[in-house]
């Protein structure tokens, strides 16, 4: 689950249901639910800062745009193999899209999801986090036992970081 930038409402992924859950905060009932296609699985989802929209990563290799009001499906885009999770540039200039199965993070425009560019970075590649001043992003590559740093600027892989086994999660403060 991800809440709202306020936490007034909390987005749930009903993966075995194929559907996405709205849920209020304060009164701890569902307020709207959105079907996804049958076998779409969305598994992982986080909203944007401001609050404006939701991400939704399935294991159908796609990642779906819902208007946060309304769970409203705004766009889906196919991104490949199997999607892990989504994070935001600190400038909110773009969106990645880890991907479990796949060398490269899915880079979206975060107003529209579309899709900007695939960046290769490493095989299995897991979470994403930025520095505060946005100036490098880091990916944890599981499969390269590795981080790749990606100099925000030119938006390449400027640097891989050897680090323990199987690196999964990232936090920068």
């Amino acid at each position: 689950m991800d809440l709202s930038p306020d936490g007034r409402f909390g987005y749930i992924p009903e993966r075995d249901g194929d559907t996405v859950a709205k849920l209020d905060t304060e009164t701890l009932e569902i307020t709207e639910r959105v079907e996804f296609p049958e076998g779409s699985r969305p598994w992982m989802l986080r909203v944007s800062p401001e609050g404006d929209a939701v991400f939704v990563q399935t294991a159908g290799g796609s990642n779906a745009v819902l208007d946060p009001r309304t769970l409203e499906i705004r766009h889906t885009e196919e991104v490949g193999g199997s999607p892990v999770t989504t994070a935001w540039s600190p400038d909110g200039r773009y969106n990645f899209v880890s991907m479990a199965d796949e060398s490269y993070v899915a880079v979206l425009d975060p107003e529209t999801g579309r899709l900007i560019k695939r960046l290769e970075v490493g095989q299995n590649n897991a979470n994403v986090s930025f520095r505060p001043d946005g100036r490098f992003g880091y990916v944890a590559v599981t499969g390269e036992d590795a981080v790749a740093v990606v100099d925000m600027e030119e938006l390449e892989v400027s640097q891989s970081l050897e680090a323990g086994e199987e690196p999964m999660g990232l936090i920068l403060l």
